[in-house]
């Protein structure tokens, strides 16, 4: 995966589904970190697993949510009262930029 010329940052894809219950509390961390961390500078590209099956196999996706970040792959499994924000903010930041 390349990075984004433009920006220096990796692209982060985020493979979803509409039917996922946790897809959307890291949806929302993920906004929150590149702004308040990121100044808004991560390129995040959601990806719904039942429209782009292609991409699915591609990176192997069996669970969602499901993060990559320069070929690092994160599939989160989230249980109530878990601390994504944290989870999260370490998994982007292990990514060197």
């Amino acid at each position: 995966m390349q990075k984004d010329i433009n920006q220096g940052y990796p692209k982060i894809l985020f493979f979803s589904s509409s039917h996922c219950t946790p897809c959307k509390p890291v949806e929302e961390m993920l906004k929150r970190i590149n702004i308040s961390m990121f100044g808004k500078k991560l390129y995040i590209q959601k990806i719904d697993i039942e429209q782009n099956r292609r991409l699915t196999l591609e990176h192997r996706i069996t669970s969602v949510p499901t993060l990559i970040i320069a070929e690092k792959k994160l599939s989160i499994n989230i249980q109530e009262g878990d601390i994504i924000d944290a989870i999260l903010f370490a998994f982007i930041s292990s990514v060197k930029i």
